[in-house]
């Protein structure tokens, strides 16, 4: 079995379009999720907290004069970085900003990964107890502030920041008490996790406690690498 090293590069969009507009990306293994507005992607229209999985080139198109996205790539180790901003058909009559705030490399083995994208949201005062996952992924604070406590740090993630978990590093999640937090992660599976738990609690005895946050899967799949 060969492995492949890759690299989950994750950006931050924002893209003003005038009408008539549109970006045609390279080809990617590529997960889209909106913040704010709407987006057409290869004709399939895409709203506000939905996402998308795209493997070749994109048409992307905007709905509303704005919006606003979360990215997740997946590339080969060493592969060009795209300025999606260039791509635009008429650089003239649109604008906006990319910003790439994360990129943590991964050794895939064998020739395909699973990649899931979900969100998570929890109530205000609300923890998710100390645990595992059985990989690794990106996640991205769309609202709200989360306290991530791990065996090296304690940090708090606010609106706008993204960071990585790598499989089977214990983590104890704490959310705001005073507003609603809500993540956004893509995670690169094993195959053989297609639609399957990954979390793991560190303390047998958590595994009876009610769960007060709530999950919603939205992508899950296996995509060939190469």
């Amino acid at each position: 079995m060969t492995d492949h090293n890759y690299e989950l590069r994750f950006f931050e969009d924002h893209i003003y379009f005038r009408e008539g507009q549109s970006i045609t990306l390279a080809p990617a293994i590529r997960v889209l999720y909106v913040l704010k507005g709407s987006i057409s992607v290869d004709g399939k229209e895409i709203g506000e907290g939905e996402g998308v999985l795209t493997r070749g080139e994109a048409k992307l198109e905007i709905g509303d004069d704005v919006a606003e996205l979360a990215r997740w790539e997946l590339v080969p180790f060493g592969a060009p970085k795209e300025d999606i901003l260039s791509r635009f058909s008429d650089t003239s009559n649109s604008f906006g900003q990319s910003l790439n705030k994360r990129t943590d490399f991964i050794n895939i083995p064998g020739s395909k990964t699973g990649l899931r994208l979900d969100t998570v949201t929890f109530p205000p005062g609300t923890r998710a107890y100390r645990h595992i996952h059985a990989s690794c992924g990106i996640r991205y604070i769309v609202k709200g502030t989360l306290e991530i406590n791990t065996d090296e740090s304690i940090d708090l993630m606010e609106r706008g920041h993204a960071w990585w978990e790598g499989g089977n590093s214990p983590v104890l999640a704490i959310a705001s008490d005073e507003v609603e937090t809500l993540f956004a992660r893509v995670m690169v599976l094993p195959p053989d996790y297609h639609d399957k738990l990954t979390i793991t609690y560190v303390d047998p005895a958590d595994d009876d406690k009610p769960r007060e946050n709530k999950n919603n899967r939205m992508i899950d799949e296996i995509v060939k690498l190469g």
